[in-house]
């Protein structure tokens, strides 16, 4: 009996280790498909991905840093303060995050810094893409009023699959 417990739970481990895994590709795929505007002398900069107190997506993201985005190698940053970390490309906010969000949103929305989130009521406060799992699937909604007003673009292509398209 006790073996079966440890089965599940290895199972249920396992299952949320697929699950965060999907999500950091996924984010990463939203990375490669965004237009950034130009930066002029900085195209040899690291592209930087930083989970903002977000340690559940942590082991998942290790999988993509050295990667190429936008012709560049991923570093990841790990940003443990409640100030907004805005000296990046891509910021994950979790949902724990939310106050600390809303207070920074107007800092981080005037700057190029694409914000991700897997938790709807981060989406709802102004981030600009949510990721989320619906009948067993991942999924993302897009927020192209954020998107536009940082001033990045997101491919076409990649907005047919979105869930959700907000204007």
């Amino acid at each position: 009996m006790a073996l079966s417990t440890n089965v599940g739970t290895a199972s249920n481990d396992r299952a949320i280790i697929e699950e965060n895994d999907g999500k950091a590709l996924l984010i990463y795929n939203i990375a490669k498909f965004t237009v950034w505007p130009s930066e002029g002398s900085n195209q040899s900069a690291p592209f930087i991905f930083t989970l903002w107190n977000d340690h559940a997506l942590s082991d998942a993201f290790r999988n993509i840093e050295g990667l190429q985005a936008q012709g560049r190698p991923i570093r990841i940053n790990h940003h443990e303060q409640d100030r907004a970390p805005i000296d990046c490309k891509v910021l994950v906010i979790p949902g724990h995050q939310l106050q600390a969000f809303i207070q920074s949103k107007e800092l981080l929305l005037i700057r190029p810094v694409l914000t991700v989130t897997t938790d709807t009521s981060v989406f709802e406060a102004g981030a600009m893409v949510l990721i989320e799992v619906l009948d067993d699937h991942l999924s993302f909604s897009v927020n192209l009023a954020a998107l536009k007003a940082s001033g990045l673009e997101i491919s076409g292509n990649l907005l047919r699959h979105a869930r959700k398209v907000n204007f």
